[in-house]
């Protein structure tokens, strides 16, 4: 039996000729769009994963095909390992700036007074730059000068200051919490916005019918937040695994290689050494990753949706 003829394929390819016929002039008004989208990502994407197949020493020659030699470079280099696992570990605190996000939102959304002044005031390590918040933290953890260790030393708390910039996962611990500290108010603005907009009716039809807070936030809270969440968790995401200033500031990718994220790589190997043909194979590994993170996430939440 050939396909065409199996049973169930000829209603399908019916009803996927009727809908292309009904919906044409929809896909035609698309294609500009879909097309400028293929020009402005897919074409630069595959210029990438050609350029990493090649040596370029950046304005010193031409570039010279390698094929998959950079490669097994990277995959046979130690250091390698150890980014992939600083980067492992600085994405998943891209779920911690989510629960703090939520958590913050759900709070300010239920306050009656002083509501601005807390969102205000939540935001102001979103407001600053980077750079300018990474300088503030290195002053207030300075092991010599800084007023932390000053203070847990003074008190009793600690008999010396710790030396976190010379440990690696304490570095990579810091790192990361001033980055979630600094960025997190970017997923409170969606998921507030959010919350906002949820109809005040739901909360009230459910209480008449006795739920009670736990049941509300589970069926009417978060189900309305599934694709802020989404939205935001994604773009967060992305640029955690792609922000490089204040790693860089703080530690400079070190002691060692244990704040060198993938994007650190990234960066020393185009700016420091001029090896853009590695750049670009880091810059390829690093988006197959963030590609498979979002994609994870991304069918959790359909499959939890299926299911709700």
């Amino acid at each position: 039996m050939s396909v065409i003829e199996r049973p169930g394929f000829k209603s399908r390819y019916n009803a996927a000729r009727s809908t292309l016929s009904e919906h044409w002039f929809s896909y035609l008004l698309l294609a500009p769009t879909l097309l400028f989208l293929m020009v402005l990502v897919w074409v630069p994407f595959l210029k990438g994963v050609w350029m990493s197949l090649h040596q370029w020493p950046f304005g010193s020659g031409d570039p010279t095909f390698v094929g998959l030699s950079n490669y097994e470079y990277l995959f046979s280099w130690g250091p390698f390992y150890t980014s992939l696992k600083a980067t492992f570990v600085f994405a998943l605190t891209t779920v911690v700036q989510l629960g703090t996000a939520l958590l913050a939102g759900l709070l300010v959304v239920n306050l009656d007074r002083f509501k601005n002044l807390v969102s205000a005031s939540f935001l102001i390590p979103y407001t600053m730059p980077p750079v300018a918040t990474g300088t503030i933290w290195l002053y207030l953890l300075d092991p010599s000068l800084g007023p932390v260790f000053k203070f847990l030393t003074q008190y009793g708390i600690l008999e010396q200051p710790i030396y976190w910039a010379s440990q690696g996962n304490l570095a990579l611990a810091v790192v990361t919490l001033v980055t979630a500290w600094t960025f997190w108010p970017f997923m409170f603005i969606i998921i507030l916005a959010t919350l906002e907009s949820i109809p005040t009716e739901y909360y009230e039809s459910a209480r008449m019918y006795g739920a009670g807070r736990w049941d509300t936030f589970w069926h009417i809270t978060l189900p309305q937040l599934r694709s802020a969440i989404l939205v935001a968790f994604s773009i967060r995401l992305a640029w955690n695994m792609t922000k490089v200033s204040q790693t860089i500031q703080m530690t400079g990718g070190g002691p060692g290689y244990d704040t060198s994220l993938l994007a650190v790589f990234l960066y020393r190997f185009a700016y420091d050494q001029g090896q853009m043909g590695m750049a670009f194979t880091v810059g390829v590994i690093l988006l197959i990753i963030m590609l498979v993170f979002i994609v994870l996430f991304i069918r959790e939440f359909e499959m939890q949706e299926a299911h709700a």
